[in-house]
């Protein structure tokens, strides 16, 4: 997914400028890591598309703090698209982490190192469950008085239980690596 379809929901939501943005995607999506700068070339494209149009500057430029910034707003066009996306089915998304690939295509001189990238993993996953827990309380369903409030919570239970189970595939990895490391391995002839 890009984020142009997350920009453009904020978009319509509430007209913003750049940085604005970036920051109320930052707040909701924090957890896929989406840059700043990626904000600009979604809008960039979503202007380029015809979805997002300038609706003009708010600053005088006079000043840093008062620098010049462009607001943009939805178009009709916009808002079809962006229903269009909601209501289209979604497919899972494949699940590509790094470290995966490292593991299906190293050589067995490589297992002491992808060990100790399981560990660190694991434990940025462990920070991460922790400040997940730490950010926002749990609620009960009933207790959530708007939707932006029970989205929050449900995209923060999920992301919390996608790193358990990363967590869990970690220590299985890694245990498979350990019992592997120092057996030998056989080599294909040539």
């Amino acid at each position: 997914m890009s984020a142009k379809h997350a920009i453009l929901g904020l978009v319509i939501e509430r007209p913003g400028y750049g940085y604005q943005l970036a920051q109320r995607l930052e707040e909701r999506c924090a957890v896929w890591g989406w840059e700043k700068s990626g904000v600009y070339s979604a809008l960039a494209q979503l202007e380029r598309d015809g979805h997002v149009r300038s609706r003009g500057e708010m600053g005088s430029g006079a000043r840093r703090r008062d620098a010049r910034r462009v607001i943009y707003e939805s178009t009709t066009e916009g808002v079809d698209f962006f229903r269009d996306w909601i209501f289209a089915p979604t497919p899972p998304s494949p699940v590509r982490q790094e470290l995966d690939l490292k593991i299906q295509v190293a050589g067995p001189e490589f297992l002491p190192r992808l060990i100790e990238q399981t560990w660190a993993q694991e434990q940025q996953c462990v920070d991460d469950l922790r400040a997940l827990t730490r950010t926002m309380p749990t609620a009960a369903p009933g207790a959530m008085r708007t939707w932006r409030e029970a989205a929050a919570v449900l995209q923060r239970d999920a992301q919390m239980r996608l790193l358990r189970v990363r967590i869990q595939w970690l220590q299985d990895a890694r245990t498979v690596m350990q019992q592997m490391v120092g057996q030998p391995q056989n080599r294909r002839s040539r």
